[in-house]
């Protein structure tokens, strides 16, 4: 199923499971490379061919930067929970589920080496 906006997401599934990364590594907290912790993620769940809905967001008011990972289906959620060993947390906000794990340069990287190569863009017309 597709990502959808995260605002869009909270409204539709106010019940929702959240997979976090923690980042915890300091080279990942800067904007850019924090953006594009999130983005490998994404392509890591479309891999993962989920059957619901799901959305991401950066989120730094937890005390550390965190990318929540949020599934309308728990089936989804567990699947990638499985998938970077995240364990079960308080579910404490609202969520129905809530699991967090480690994200750091090592975990990244193995996280990548997992994703197919991106195809390359054409070149843009002028």
């Amino acid at each position: 199923m597709p990502r959808v906006p995260w605002h869009t997401f909270k409204h539709r599934y106010p019940q929702a499971h959240l997979v976090a990364a923690s980042v915890r590594a300091a080279q990942l907290v800067g904007s850019p490379d924090l953006k594009a912790a999130q983005t490998t993620l994404e392509r890591f769940v479309k891999t993962l061919a989920p059957v619901g809905d799901y959305a991401t967001t950066i989120v730094r008011d937890t005390g550390r930067p965190e990318v929540y990972l949020a599934f309308a289906d728990e089936r989804d959620a567990r699947t990638l929970a499985d998938a970077v060993d995240a364990r079960l947390s308080p579910s404490d906000a609202g969520w129905a589920s809530a699991c967090t794990f480690r994200l750091d340069g090592a975990s990244l990287r193995a996280i990548a080496s997992r994703l197919p190569p991106r195809k390359p863009r054409p070149p843009s017309a002028r």
